[in-house]
């Protein structure tokens, strides 16, 4: 049994020689994550304004064409160049989460490590792509029967077979159920990244089939993995709203560097449970060649 205590332990005693690596590492590959924050939160207003703007005419194409154009105009030249430069960006993203997880590998192996290390994956930047590809389309089919019911809410409203209440209940539960089997499945593939850092020989679709099958029966132990880092969050969480208290650039600061540590230790932690799952398929191996070799010589005998 794989505890989520002794993992993060592990992670805590790789990362201590590291830490400043780790956090460089961890910072350069959330990038198109936090660009894309920045433009959401410098684009939030104007996009707000725009659909204000046109809230009472009919729906329509046009309208929407409308919405996109007037929230484009009201924008700041720094935010429309976040827009256009974070679809490159994203293109980088899964060949940066490779590089991490092998930086993260080395740092648990005792390995010399340093922040190059995020580079050394670079050929699997487009194994890396499809690999995000296939993991993203995989998620989506998982939650279709929760949109399925969120779709059907909608339409038995909209044609007034349907009250609000009964709306509100459906569409609530289809979320959820949506969120849940994607979750489900997220933690079905979450492997995936971590097989192709280690052993860049494989096939996105090879890594995705050995995620899968390291998981069977075992999603729990992971899930449960994760949510222990939510303590740590609502920690994060106090510790940013003392601060915003007293001055809110302080407060985005300690707010970046308190993620990007939790954000690297539970990296890490799931690294760790990786690599003990390796552990338990070798020696799993190891017992099944031995029982066939003990009853091939029985065989003989």
């Amino acid at each position: 049994m794989i505890y989520a205590p002794e993992l993060r332990q592990k992670a805590r005693d790789a990362m201590k020689a590291y830490l400043p690596f780790a956090l460089l590492v961890t910072l350069l590959a959330s990038i198109p994550s936090l660009m894309l924050q920045m433009a959401a939160s410098f684009s939030g207003n104007s996009i707000i304004n725009a659909v204000l703007q046109y809230q009472y005419a009919d729906f329509s194409v046009n309208v929407i064409r409308k919405i996109i154009s007037a929230a484009a105009q009201n924008m700041s030249p720094a935010a429309r160049t976040l827009w256009m430069v974070i679809p490159f960006l994203y293109l980088a993203f899964p060949f940066l989460d490779i590089g991490r997880n092998y930086f993260t590998l080395r740092i648990l192996r005792g390995a010399q490590a340093d922040a190059m290390d995020l580079f050394a994956r670079v050929r699997c930047f487009f194994k890396a792509i499809l690999l995000q590809i296939m993991m993203s389309v995989k998620m989506i089919l998982w939650g279709l029967p929760g949109f399925a019911v969120m779709v059907l809410g909608a339409v038995l409203f909209i044609t007034g077979k349907g009250s609000t209440s009964g709306f509100t209940f459906m569409y609530s539960m289809g979320l959820a159920l949506m969120m849940a089997l994607m979750i489900r499945a997220n933690l079905h593939y979450a492997l995936a990244p971590i097989l192709m850092a280690d052993i860049p020989e494989k096939s996105a679709w090879s890594c995705l089939k050995e995620s899968i099958a390291m998981m069977r029966r075992r999603v729990m132990q992971l899930l449960s993995v994760i949510v222990s880092f939510v303590l740590y969050m609502l920690l994060v969480d106090l510790v940013v709203n003392l601060f915003a208290g007293i001055s809110y650039p302080v407060a985005l600061i300690v707010n970046l560097l308190l993620n990007l540590l939790i954000t690297c230790y539970m990296r890490t932690t799931v690294c760790a449970y990786y690599e003990e799952r390796m552990k338990e398929n070798r020696k799993s191996d190891l017992d099944t060649e031995a029982e066939t070799a003990e009853d091939t010589g029985d065989y003989l005998n």
